[in-house]
């Protein structure tokens, strides 16, 4: 049901973008550096005391509106991300390391001011999806949330019909494993670095 009422966020802003007077819009990729950290854990609090990053990836498209130098845009972007967490090492247990790793469905609806048009001043909220979730290979998905938010913030610069934008972001998710009795708050944080066509 969550998942539903994302879609149909996604295109009833899509849509309103594409009535719009002065619309551009098209499709974007790029990089990351990403990172995941625990909060709020209720068992075993110091097992994941350190947090590494690792190389992201997302591609998507966008719209835009532009009216007196201010603007909306809302994207659809497929995102591969996660993190590396590691225990403190002590005399008595061996450090250990997990890679996590997500991959998502954002919706980001970025708002902001164009300076001359050229350079775009940005941020907003991020309904995402999590459409897979794994830990040294393990399936986690049935353990968190489904559908969160999140949000970005950051600039972007036009020159011509290219885009390149840079962002930060964080999106938060609840971990639950009753059996285990492991229960956490989880968070995602990325520097998004994005390259852009406008195709319109």
């Amino acid at each position: 049901m969550k998942n539903l009422v994302l879609t149909i966020f996604a295109l009833f802003a899509l849509s309103t973008a594409a009535q719009a007077q002065f619309l551009t819009g098209g499709l974007k990729a790029g990089v990351g550096s990403s990172s995941v950290s625990v909060h709020d854990v209720t068992s075993n609090p110091a097992e994941y005391a350190k947090k590494e990053s690792v190389t992201s990836y997302h591609a998507g498209a966008f719209a835009r509106i532009n009216i007196l130098g201010l603007f909306v845009q809302p994207e659809a972007v497929f995102t591969q991300t996660g993190g590396r967490l590691e225990s403190n090492p002590n005399a008595t247990l061996a450090t250990r390391v997990a890679d996590i790793k997500f991959n998502r469905l954002d919706v980001p609806i970025m708002a902001g001011i164009s300076l001359g048009n050229v350079v775009r001043l940005q941020a907003g909220p991020v309904a995402s999806t999590l459409l897979s979730a794994r830990q040294d290979g393990q399936n986690i998905k049935s353990f968190m949330e489904n559908s969160d938010w999140g949000y970005q913030a950051g600039v972007g610069l036009d020159i011509q019909r290219l885009t390149l934008d840079v962002r930060y972001e964080r999106i938060n998710r609840s971990y639950d494993d009753p059996a285990n009795q492991s229960n956490y708050d989880l968070a995602n944080k990325q520097i998004l670095v994005s390259v852009g066509l406008k195709l319109f």
